[in-house]
């Protein structure tokens, strides 16, 4: 193939996932304006709890306790301003969001956040393979992506800004700072994208003291006039049930445990049997006892693979390197943390240039679970969707007794993966910071 053919096609292949992305989401909105009933339809068949009439609820959320909040209401408790929910994002937010919260504002701040990300993506490298194009093309598309979008969920701004900050990353000379300093911005806002700072381990060691110190003094200022409503935001983060719609360490042990307490087995319980279950003596230390035992153990089976991804990750350029590590970053970080709804499973689409280029410098069995990590991420991707089929089928085939099984096989196995994919992210997150270490000690005697 002649080198302008190349050019051409990888030009073409990069935009063709925000294409994609973009027809799929002008078709929900022409669904929403024409047809509701359609449009809930597609969005129950992903999981992505369509909200009627208006969508980009969270967002919407956002601009409330904003204007809560400026009429000297306390968003962090139940009140009639806020409908009986809770304001659980930064104080900093707050400050930043000063749209009246009116449906035409709503509607277009929605909107204009959906299209950006999607164009956004075209940002990434392009695929280079058709293989690598089919599978970034079904994640663009898929019901995490959707639900994220639907919602204007507050991660889909994280996700914009930490490909901001890993682009300028990228540029010379101390312009590259810049990056940092979107991190930290957007820790302020979300917390989590905090551990995207870990990048500056890549840095030499004058640069990495002064982000480090710059960190640091903007922390202080931060939990100087921030601290109280921080903390609790933190305090009255939400904890759902572990069996659909949501992931994270502690799903697994939370649901053997919440099964083990109920007289009758489902993974629907009603609140009378969440309670009753959760009653019962020391429920709560033996989820909190088996949730720290996996995280140790992922931990540990995470340094231990590490060697693994040593060379792959070496060769990876920076344009596919940053990305990669971005994303592991925050996915590995979330999961360990805390329980997490599936709109934040966005960040994945980060990681799959790197994870392609990987595969095709890796040789026998590591190139194989390299590619088992990006197939395992699109599954994970759709795994909402997935679930509601089983589940569906396995109302029209079996009787109502034995419904639970299929079902909790499905939940059992994709919790697996989940903890495969992150315990493969957590080796490839040590070789990096192995790899920093090392260049650091090189620099120190230079």
């Amino acid at each position: 193939m002649a080198r302008g053919e190349i050019l051409h096609r990888a030009w073409l292949w990069r935009f063709c996932p925000s294409l994609a992305g973009l027809l799929l989401y002008l078709l929900f909105v022409a669904l929403w304006r024409a047809a509701p009933h359609a449009y809930a339809a597609l969005l129950w068949a992903a999981d992505a709890m369509p909200q009627l009439p208006m969508p980009f609820n969270d967002l919407g959320a956002v601009l409330q306790a904003d204007a809560c909040w400026r009429h000297g209401v306390n968003v962090y408790a139940p009140s009639p301003c806020m409908h009986g929910g809770v304001y659980n994002y930064s104080p900093f937010l707050l400050h930043l969001a000063r749209v009246a919260p009116s449906s035409r504002a709503l509607m277009r701040g929605g909107v204009a956040l959906g299209v950006v990300f999607l164009i956004a993506l075209s940002a990434l490298p392009a695929p280079r393979t058709r293989a690598e194009l089919a599978l970034r093309l079904i994640s663009t598309c898929s019901g995490s992506v959707i639900f994220a979008l639907e919602r204007a969920n507050i991660d889909v701004a994280m996700f914009l800004l930490t490909l901001l900050g890993i682009s300028l990353l990228r540029a010379r000379s101390w312009v590259s700072l810049l990056g940092y300093a979107v991190f930290a911005f957007a820790a302020a806002c979300k917390f989590y994208p905090a551990v995207l700072l870990a990048l500056a381990a890549r840095e030499r060691r004058v640069r990495l003291l002064s982000v480090a110190v710059c960190v640091i003094c903007l922390g202080l200022l931060y939990l100087l006039v921030f601290a109280h409503g921080t903390l609790t935001a933190i305090d009255i983060l939400p904890v759902g049930l572990p069996f659909a719609g949501i992931f994270g360490a502690m799903d697994i042990p939370f649901g053997l445990v919440l099964l083990h307490s109920m007289r009758e087995w489902t993974l629907q319980p009603d609140a009378a049997q969440y309670l009753a279950a959760m009653a019962h003596p020391g429920a709560i230390p033996i989820i909190k006892l088996a949730q720290w035992a996996l995280i140790l153990a992922g931990l540990a089976a995470g340094i231990k693979t590490a060697p693994r991804y040593a060379y792959c990750l070496d060769q990876l350029d920076e344009a596919r390197r940053l990305p990669l590590l971005g994303g592991a970053l925050v996915m590995v970080f979330c999961f360990y943390a805390t329980q997490n709804i599936p709109y934040r499973a966005i960040f994945f689409l980060l990681t799959l240039p790197g994870l392609a280029a990987m595969a095709a410098t890796a040789q026998g069995r590591t190139r194989r679970i390299i590619l088992s990590i990006s197939y395992g991420i699109g599954f994970l991707l759709w795994q909402d969707a997935l679930r509601n089929l089983v589940a569906t089928i396995a109302r029209w085939l079996l009787p109502p007794r034995m419904v639970f099984y299929p079902e909790f096989i499905f939940w059992l196995s994709f919790e697996c993966l989940w903890w495969w994919v992150i315990v493969q992210f957590t080796g490839v997150l040590v070789c990096f910071l192995r790899a920093a270490m090392d260049g650091l000690r090189w620099y120190a005697h230079e």
